[in-house]
């Protein structure tokens, strides 16, 4: 063990289905191979629980790394998880310089391109930077519904990339260095051809269509100016 710390914070409602805990996961035993002592929370069930909400509180003061993992919801961090940075916030407020913490995030998206994850990694770096963390970087995936609830180990070779940008990534969060561009841009590359993605995503859709019977209406455009 190299005495350092770190938590996963896992920010989805789906638990062990969360494609946002895989990747995170597979990160932190990349982490505690390089000496690093590891625990990780869900943020989900603290919510309206005090005991386990200053239970993982208490988590974030005494780790040396924070690892962020969780979902893009439209363009952005899921609103609970944005109270938690809020809280977390606030309870530094004042803190000095004497605890030096480390922040990473992980945000993935069901849209095929990565770009889509920028601004929600801007607002963690920004959250850092309010609350003290030395923001060490942000990895980003589109496709998560390639890996759906499957551990990353057990996609084949549909997130390649992703695992070697994990293991790559987990090197320098272990000595405390932000990730380097190359890495971050790995990490963002397609899991499988795009063509192929959105045909399954477009199945997928009218799947769940079938299933509760909406199948006519999947056309209709109930916000449009159109009349």
């Amino acid at each position: 063990m190299n005495g350092r710390k770190v938590l996963l914070l896992t920010a989805s409602p789906r638990g062990a289905a969360s494609v946002s805990r895989a990747l995170g996961e597979y990160l932190l035993a990349r982490l505690e191979e390089r000496g690093m002592a590891i625990k990780s929370l869900p943020l989900y069930p603290a919510l309206g629980d005090e005991k386990r909400l200053a239970e993982l509180l208490a988590a974030v003061d005494l780790c040396s790394l924070l690892v962020v993992s969780f979902p893009l919801y439209v363009d952005h961090l899921p609103s609970p998880l944005i109270e938690l940075l809020r809280q977390v916030a606030d309870r530094r407020a004042g803190r000095g310089a004497e605890a030096r913490q480390s922040l990473a995030a992980i945000v993935q998206c069901g849209f095929p391109e990565s770009a889509h994850c920028r601004p929600a990694a801007d607002v963690v770096r920004l959250f850092a930077a309010q609350a003290g963390f030395r923001f060490l970087g942000c990895l980003a995936c589109g496709m998560g519904g390639a890996v759906g609830g499957r551990e990353l180990k057990g996609t084949g070779g549909v997130a390649r990339h992703q695992l070697r940008a994990l293991g790559e990534a987990a090197a320098f969060l272990a000595d405390d260095r932000e990730i380097p561009a190359g890495v971050v841009e790995r990490m963002g590359r397609p899991m499988i051809p795009r063509w192929f993605y959105n045909l399954a995503a477009d199945w997928g859709w009218k799947r769940q269509a079938k299933k509760f019977a909406t199948s006519a209406r999947l056309k209709e455009r109930p916000y449009s100016e159109e009349r």
